[in-house]
């Protein structure tokens, strides 16, 4: 059976700001009826090689187009922190798919990868935004919708200049992270941010990533931060932690000793031995 008589409703799906120090990830689906799927050369590009004045006219036409559905999802910097950005990523995707009325009987999505346990076949198309009509519209979509956000975010925090990078990394950008330090769109997972970040918010962030059931010493923490022999300081700091994101519980004595607790080392142990550790 070809695709042609196979499928009627087919989507595309991309997204931008993977790379980004700053702001979300966000991505965009494009639904489209099968007869106006192109693998095309013409001027719908990729949003990479298009001008932010040309990216802005074809989604103005878009939006005009009555036979093109979208939806725009973001994913947040907590987000991307706490799971990593592939994960992150593949969120954006599954929350464009789940806006979708109808659901299309056909996803294209540029890349490599396509998104795990969804009921719909699937094609995971490399440079797919250079090559399929509703890859390259899903791209300038979601490019000029973030880049939209960025603009209203950098009028929130004017010292990053988020309105001309728009939260990548440039030499403005890390000039802007060493001058005012890092804010509250600022990826702390990403390294030239994690580099930038306070004594105390490097280990709230490195003691934030403690999986339930295990656990870190003091000093394996003073070494994930890039402080050797700053264990004792990475203790003081932990004592007065008051951030239940932060499990300050998870982190012990090098020799196996429970270690010190703002609530003490009895109610520490016990939380400890409730998430699967023996101490």
């Amino acid at each position: 059976m070809s695709f042609k008589k196979s499928y009627q409703i087919v989507a595309g799906i991309d997204e931008v700001g993977r790379g980004a120090w700053a702001g979300p990830v966000t991505a965009a689906i494009v639904v489209v009826n099968n007869s106006r799927v192109k693998f095309f050369k013409g001027k719908i590009k990729d949003s990479k090689q298009l001008l932010a004045k040309q990216r802005q006219e074809i989604f103005e036409i878009i939006k005009q187009e009555p036979k093109i559905k979208f939806k725009v999802s973001f994913v947040w910097p907590q987000v991307i922190d706490r799971v990593n950005i592939g994960r992150a990523t593949l969120l954006t995707w599954r929350r464009c798919f789940k806006k979708l009325n109808p659901r299309p009987d056909f996803l294209f999505l540029d890349g490599n990868q396509a998104i795990p346990n969804l009921n719909v076949e699937q094609k995971p198309v490399v440079k797919g935004d250079q090559k399929i009509l509703v890859l390259a519209l899903a791209s300038i979509i979601a490019k000029v919708n973030r880049d939209k956000l960025m603009e209203r975010l950098g009028k929130k925090y004017p010292q990053y200049g988020f309105a001309h990078h728009k939260g990548y990394g440039t030499k403005l950008h890390l000039a802007r992270l060493k001058k005012y330090g890092v804010c509250q769109i600022h990826r702390k997972s990403f390294q030239p941010v994690f580099d930038n970040l306070s004594f105390k918010d490097k280990v709230y962030y490195l003691v934030s990533k403690i999986p339930k059931g295990q656990v870190m010493t003091y000093k394996q923490v003073a070494q994930g931060i890039g402080h050797l022999r700053a264990f004792r300081a990475v203790g003081n700091i932990l004592n007065k932690n008051r951030d239940k994101n932060v499990p300050c519980h998870r982190v012990i004595r090098s020799d196996g000793q429970i270690g010190g607790f703002a609530n003490g080392s009895q109610l520490k142990r016990k939380i400890l031995e409730k998430e699967g550790f023996l101490v």
